[in-house]
């Protein structure tokens, strides 16, 4: 019999810790720890670190804190209305993000407009950004990169 599948779940203090202000955590760490939902994989949550700019000890310092642990994958069914929630918030962090993206790179955003219309989770969405952060920074700046970023960020939630 194989073992179950563990994934990394939030904590009730993570819950907690993003209902409330958004400076109580570092942005990307914020980004992260909004990832984080019982069902992705370590393997997959160190992949949308990266693209977040975080290094492999950003769950671990997740753990540390107290806001991200355990459990085997196969988690409770979701509480019905928050698969309609989640699509919503996707959706306008997803608009926020084109249109400061597409000032950001000023008229040079054809094909990463045509990208976007392919966003429908919210790993697309974090796939997306790396790729529209990328061509910001080749653009601009890697400064102005990590403001698309941390604008973002802050919309998202």
């Amino acid at each position: 019999m194989s073992q179950p599948v563990v994934a990394p779940a939030k904590t009730d203090a993570a819950r907690l810790l993003l209902a409330g202000p958004r400076g109580s955590l570092p942005v990307p760490l914020r980004m992260l720890l909004i990832s984080v939902d019982g069902q992705r994989g370590e393997a997959e949550l160190l992949v949308i670190a990266r693209s977040l700019g975080l290094d492999s000890r950003a769950l671990a310092t997740l753990r540390r804190q107290g806001l991200v642990t355990q459990r085997a994958a196969a988690a409770p069914a979701p509480v019905p209305g928050d698969a309609a929630a989640d699509l919503r918030r996707l959706m306008r962090a997803k608009m926020f993000a084109l249109d400061l993206a597409s000032r950001m790179l000023a008229g040079r955003d054809a094909e990463l407009r045509a990208s976007a219309r392919e966003v429908d989770s919210e790993s697309r969405f974090l796939d997306w950004l790396a790729d529209a952060s990328a061509r910001i920074e080749a653009v601009a700046s890697a400064e102005r990169a990590v403001l698309f970023r941390e604008r973002v960020a802050e919309a998202a939630v």
